[in-house]
């Protein structure tokens, strides 16, 4: 896939050889690591928008032609200069989002839609953001917002495994794919999914959307956190269901990822665990299986999901270090991605596991027992 990243975000800019001031961004599209570029020429709408009501204020199209960079300018009008706006870039005009099976069109090059954060013209500082905003149809007339870091650095950013399973959540979880307990089994509680390394939430908060009776702990680094809250304030309203935990692989897990400090152990129990562009770095891989390890220890009917797309054959060594811990797969599945030329150029793996190792088996008697993360 090719995502369109703003390197300069819409900003005013006042030219010496003219009265009138612009609006200026200057933009690339690139591969999720920002490391190959579009090598084909492209049709871009350029939209401006009413921040408020995202009316297309005024469009212009861009061509891409296979460069590194693109200026993109409008004019700025006094009537403009009174509200607050936003900048909209994609293939499709006026698009209110993204749809996983256009992006395999070959019209579309696989190229990720951005929206820029908002500015105000007549502010001192008019220049927005350095934010991307990425806009998914999910299913089920649930849509996803995701905000991301601009330019070309790799972090807090979003990666193709990634969007790739969370466009594919709503079909997987329908047909149970994950095969976690029905909500009859759960009794009254809820289903308790872990996403491992969720870097800006994308995948927990498209569980959290789509599945109602679930709480959802999103886990990263501490430098994740503030990406990730500001996109659960965007997309979730009720709060009690999903939340963020710091968690490093090198560390022991917190109390309540164990089982621990609970009023029932056996209902703390998490009953998925989901990563996605996790084993891209072979060194992190032992410390994420340990971490998988040790929950499965407290939670032995956990469903492991892991999606990747495979960057380097040492990633390979993820498999024996699974298989070496007692995780046996139970399902593999395959989706091909946009390419340049054509679809399945690259491909997204999805693998789950269940536990075949040591740990308490029995369930809560208690059917009305309730224990929350």
């Amino acid at each position: 896939m090719r995502y369109i990243r703003f390197l300069k975000t819409p900003r005013i800019v006042h030219e010496k050889n003219t009265s009138r001031p612009q609006i200026c961004c200057l933009i690339t599209i690139t591969s999720d690591l920002g490391d190959s570029f579009l090598p084909h020429d492209l049709t871009l709408s350029a939209e401006l928008l009413d921040a408020e009501t995202e009316e297309v204020i005024v469009w212009k199209t861009a061509q891409w032609t296979g460069g590194r960079t693109l200026p993109i300018t409008f004019p700025l009008s006094k009537s403009r200069g009174a509200r607050l706006l936003k900048l909209r870039v994609g293939v499709e005009p006026k698009s209110k989002c993204d749809e996983f099976s256009q992006l395999l069109d070959e019209d579309f090059r696989g190229t990720v839609s951005a929206w820029s954060a908002q500015f105000d013209p007549s502010a001192e500082s008019n220049e927005a953001e350095k934010l991307v905003e990425r806009r998914f149809d999910m299913g089920n007339e649930v849509q996803v917002n995701v905000w991301e870091e601009t330019g070309e650095s790799i972090a807090r950013h979003l990666w193709d495994a990634g969007i790739t399973l969370s466009c594919h959540l709503s079909k997987l979880l329908n047909e149970n794919r994950f095969r976690v307990n029905s909500l009859e089994q759960l009794g009254t509680r809820k289903l308790r999914v872990v996403e491992l390394g969720t870097g800006c939430g994308m995948v927990g908060i498209t569980i959290a959307k789509l599945m109602q009776d679930t709480t959802v702990v999103l886990t990263d680094l501490a430098e994740a956190r503030e990406i990730v809250e500001h996109n659960l304030e965007q997309n979730i309203k009720d709060r009690t269901k999903i939340k963020f935990q710091e968690l490093d692989w090198e560390e022991d897990l917190p109390e309540h990822l164990q089982g621990r400090g609970t009023r029932c152990p056996h209902c703390a129990q998490i009953e998925l665990v989901i990563a996605a562009d996790c084993t891209y770095n072979s060194d992190s891989s032992p410390a994420l299986v340990n971490t998988i390890h040790s929950i499965a220890k407290t939670s032995p009917h956990v469903t492991v999901a892991i999606a990747m797309k495979v960057r380097h054959f040492s990633e390979e060594g993820f498999f024996d270090l699974m298989s070496n811990c007692k995780f046996r797969t139970t399902n593999t599945i395959e989706y091909l991605l946009p390419g340049d030329e054509n679809a399945g150029e690259e491909t997204v793996h999805l693998y789950t596991y269940s536990y075949d190792g040591e740990g308490n088996r029995d369930t809560c008697p208690n059917q009305f027992c309730e224990s929350y993360l």
